[in-house]
């Protein structure tokens, strides 16, 4: 009797809250927005951005440490502030349990300041930068791009491999390193531990480049131009490239950024592409358990599409520079200020993603990089030696000087 009385209750009492949704929908607010039930709290997100923010400034003093040989003119820290991060997040929640009401903010660094990250990416790209380089040089910077996915490819069906984690490891291979890979990640919807070791391979893998490419130049004889061609294509992460190169010379380095300026610029139509792919596979799957049309555009990232249109604004010359007059006050004379658009970007764009990679890093347990075993590496550093080694071969028969 007393079941029967509460469920009456019940339904009555949701037939009230049903009903005052729906008044809440007269004034406006959103089905889902409206309930009367006990709300609970939503747990801030502040403090563990503070731990993402504290941990993003340390990374970025850390890469600006002159490390020897790296203090040479053009010269740069090896390891890019999104490795760095990587590793203090992992460092620290490894050898700390995250508190609870740390992790909504540790997530939302993840969820949400990576996409904002990747739009303002593209202010760094200017398609233009490709047309310097001519002919040669744009069709050597393809040809590296899709050997080594091509290799990668081959690799992760050969050593059964994680799609996902292979594209990572193909696409960071190809373009620039951890970026590509931070920049594709979202595209694909990969797993956290997928890219902090994709990311931690190609920075290693490229770190040796690094080293190695400088003494086998020297040592083949190779000009100025032809190692900042091969420096520029055979070695990962921008900043390796641009060490690498200027340790062997001027020419050689000016020429290795060039041509890695080029790898660069290809990074957003390889990243479009990509999502697309995913996307159609994505819907396929669904069609299999779904009789309904699917919405090939829902599924697509939203994001990529503001990357390609700062892009496309920075190729056209679009983002204005601007300068700040600030008047004679207070005994301080006349301070004129300049800004460009496109810089401010890009600080925007290292900053935010350096800061989801921290996140990424705070929920990573050196375990899951255990987990992934020997042979994704070895399939990226197999890679990376028959690309150098091919296009070593190609400015031998090319016999560029």
């Amino acid at each position: 009797m007393n079941d029967g009385i509460e469920s009456s209750n019940l339904s009555v009492a949701s037939q009230k809250y049903a009903w005052a949704e729906y008044l809440g929908c007269m004034e406006g607010a959103p089905l889902d927005v409206v309930n009367l039930t006990a709300a609970k709290p939503k747990p801030t997100v502040v403090w563990g951005l503070l731990i993402c923010l504290l941990l993003t400034v340390v990374a970025m003093w850390m890469n600006d440490l002159s490390i020897w040989p790296f203090t040479l003119p053009g010269g740069r820290h090896p390891l890019e502030p999104v490795m760095l991060s990587i590793v203090l997040g992992m460092g620290l929640s490894n050898v700390w349990t995250l508190p609870k009401w740390l992790l909504p903010g540790v997530k939302y660094s993840v969820k949400k300041l990576l996409p904002l990250g990747i739009i303002l990416l593209g202010a760094r790209l200017d398609f233009v930068a490709i047309l310097k380089l001519g002919f040669v040089g744009i069709a050597m910077s393809c040809f590296e791009i899709v050997l080594a996915l091509a290799l990668m490819w081959g690799f992760t069906r050969w050593l059964n491999l994680s799609g996902k984690l292979g594209t990572l490891l193909g696409i960071g291979t190809a373009i620039c390193g951890g970026t590509a890979i931070v920049a594709t990640a979202p595209v694909i919807e990969a797993e956290e531990g997928d890219v902090v070791f994709a990311v931690a391979s190609v920075t290693l893998l490229g770190l040796i480049g690094m080293f190695l490419l400088p003494v086998l130049g020297h040592l083949m004889a190779l000009t100025n131009q032809a190692f900042g061609i091969w420096a520029g294509l055979a070695i990962h992460q921008t900043p390796q490239v641009v060490a690498a190169g200027f340790s062997y010379g001027q020419q050689a380095g000016e020429t290795a950024t060039i041509i890695k300026m080029s790898r660069v610029c290809m990074l957003a139509p390889v990243v479009f592409v990509t999502g697309l792919i995913y996307a159609r596979k994505k819907a396929k799957l669904q069609e299999t358990t779904s009789h309904k049309n699917i919405n090939y555009f829902s599924l697509f990232p939203k994001f990529v599409f503001g990357f390609l249109a700062l892009a496309l604004l920075r190729t056209l010359g679009w983002l204005p520079d601007f300068t700040v007059h600030m008047p004679a006050a207070a005994g301080v004379g006349h301070v004129e200020h300049d800004f460009s658009l496109a810089a401010i970007a890009q600080l925007g764009a290292n900053f935010f993603i350096v800061m989801s990679m921290t996140g990424v890093g705070l929920e990573t347990k050196f375990s899951a990089m255990r987990q992934t075993g020997w042979r994704p590496f070895f399939a990226a550093a197999v890679s990376a030696l028959v690309i150098a080694s091919v296009i070593l071969g190609i400015i031998k028969l090319l016999h560029i000087n």
